[in-house]
């Protein structure tokens, strides 16, 4: 039993399964993440790699230099760049596309390991960080408060921070200032000197010091308690009374009597401005597979409620928010969807002049689509700028195949066969022309699946949404349409259902278009050579255009 066939003598079991693919692509579409762009991992990997102090000469021979050379050696590299600023080394190592990242970064991690021993000291170690577009904050915010940078800072750190990070689908929530807090030992040269000590007393005096310490453990009865010896240093004076050595004399001295301590605020070379005040940065991060916009909006319920807690003189100012910007390009997309469907339901009624095989029609576009939610789960993609465009695209050609089966089953309609025979009989005819006709359309797109790097990753989903909404217009147009159109149409007679081709419009468009035909079978050599014409001015034209650019400007 052909599909038809089945839809329009199954009437209920076709009803309930088109149900069923209803509820299930519902169910998958609550599921979708929603992104601006696809989850696309860069192939490349950095070594940053701090050298207080050094400048960018001896950066690159100390540190840049070496280290190209341990990981140009680390398989599948596909290309090495690197900069060296004051104080700063940077590389950046590019692997070919399909390299697993994790072990690429962890034999970066073991090669450079070799070479870490061979670093100046005051160097930190290298630190190796992969590129993913996903770690982009999904919200950012400025503070700003009328009080020290530093304070704010660990305010925000103590009361905001873990609330968001509690929240689901946030990473983290880290907040980055200028301003940094620095209790500063100022030496006096002379007095140092007079006791007969050095800066590098001090710092071992310091480094000794400032340490807790594990003591043990003493049982008592039944009871096993930890001791521990706390000798951090909490304020000023404890820095002060902390002994560098003994005098000529044998008396202790202490910090205070060859320094000042003061508290106050690390050097720094950058400032930071919100709204023309100087703050400090909140930068929400989400975890990976996560729905930026739920996040970002789970981000803004809960920064409201804490703001209510937190002194009035914070002002938390958005500096940017990509769950707005997605759900401002996704709304956008999806109306224009939304607009291009009403346009081709309103073209079709224009042509056919009835409801009956309009409203049939016009079920294929959001049956379609709703069960495409469903391959789109299973394939793991989210819904983004370039699936909801091949859902855009595919709007179109969503409608051809039902068009096609209408258009058959009302021919046998007007033959006098019955409603019933006149569905199962009309789809089952034009079944394997529209069948061939999708898969001609899908073998458009699907070479792009397996197109490589960057420009892969973008097309996959836009092809695949493309496909995916096609073999599903296909599934409609052969179970759902004929199963409408034999309960809603009816036997050529009083009430039989137009399809519009009568009028004197439509007959002088007709009458046109046949003598534009005969024309063109007359003189087919004409015409043959007007199309190879064309095709070889495009091809002429194609070398005069203004250039080639992966993304528009």
């Amino acid at each position: 039993m052909k599909l038809p066939e089945f839809s329009v003598k199954r009437r209920v079991t076709a009803s309930m399964l088109a149900m069923i693919l209803v509820v299930i692509g519902v169910l998958s579409f609550t599921r979708l993440g929603l992104d601006f762009f696809p989850d696309i991992e860069y192939p490349t990997v950095s070594v940053v790699t701090t050298y207080p102090g050094a400048s960018s000469e001896d950066v690159e021979n100390t540190l840049t230099k070496p280290l190209e050379q341990v990981v140009s050696s680390v398989n599948r590299v596909k290309k090495v760049g690197s900069s060296s600023l004051e104080g700063v080394s940077t590389i950046s190592i590019e692997f070919e596309w399909g390299t697993n990242l994790d072990f690429a970064a962890q034999d970066v991690r073991d090669q450079i390991g070799v070479y870490k021993q061979m670093l100046p000291e005051e160097a930190s170690d290298p630190l190796v960080v992969k590129f993913n577009l996903g770690q982009m904050p999904v919200v950012f915010f400025g503070v700003t408060a009328k009080r020290p940078l530093f304070e704010l800072k660990k305010l925000i750190e103590d009361e905001v921070t873990p609330r968001l990070e509690r929240l689901d689908g946030v990473a983290a929530a880290p907040v980055f200032a200028t301003d940094a807090r620095e209790i500063l030992v100022e030496v006096d040269k002379a007095a140092l000197e007079a006791q007969r000590l050095s800066l590098d007393a001090i710092l071992m005096a310091l480094r000794m010091e400032n340490t807790n310490q594990p003591a043990g453990n003493i049982v008592e009865r039944h009871s096993d308690f930890l001791v521990r010896t706390l000798g951090e240093l909490r304020d000023l004076e404890d820095i002060g009374a902390v002994v560098v050595g003994l005098s000529a004399a044998g008396l202790p001295v202490h910090i205070r009597d060859v320094a000042r301590v003061k508290d106050t605020v690390k050097e720094s070379r950058y400032t930071a401005r919100i709204d023309g005040q100087r703050g400090v940065f909140l930068i929400v991060t989400k975890r990976s597979g996560a729905n930026t916009a739920i996040a970002g909006r789970a981000v803004e319920r809960e920064l409201a409620q804490v703001r209510r807690a937190l002194p009035e003189d914070i002002v938390f100012s958005k500096v940017m928010d990509q769950a707005e910007m997605i759900q401002s390009v996704t709304s956008r997309t999806v109306r224009d969807a939304v607009f291009g469907g009403l346009l081709a339901i309103g073209l079709i009624f224009l042509f056919l002049r009835n409801w009956r095989p309009t409203f049939v029609i016009s079920l294929a576009i959001p049956l379609s689509i709703v069960t495409t939610f469903i391959a789109f789960n299973l394939a793991g993609y989210t819904l983004n700028l370039l699936t909801l465009g091949g859902l855009a695209l595919g709007i179109g050609m969503l409608v051809d195949n039902a068009i096609v089966v209408i258009e058959n089953m009302f021919r046998h309609l007007e033959g006098g066969a019955s409603p019933d025979r006149a569905a199962i009989v009309g789809a089952s005819e034009v079944g394997m022309a529209i069948t061939a006709s999708t898969l001609t359309t899908i073998a458009v797109f699907f070479p792009m699946i397996f197109a490589r790097g960057i420009t892969g990753k973008l097309t996959q989903g836009l092809s695949l949404a493309v496909a995916f909404s096609l073999i599903s217009s296909l599934f409609v147009a052969l179970t759902v349409v004929p199963l409408f159109a034999s309960l809603l149409f009816k036997k050529r007679g009083g009430n039989a259902p137009s399809m519009g081709r009568s009028g004197p419009k439509f007959d002088a468009a007709k009458a046109f278009y046949r003598r534009l035909l005969e024309t063109a079978l007359r003189r087919r050599g004409r015409v043959l050579a007007a199309v190879l014409g064309l095709f070889v001015l495009s091809l002429v034209v194609f070398f005069f255009l203004a250039g080639t650019e992966f993304m528009p400007s």
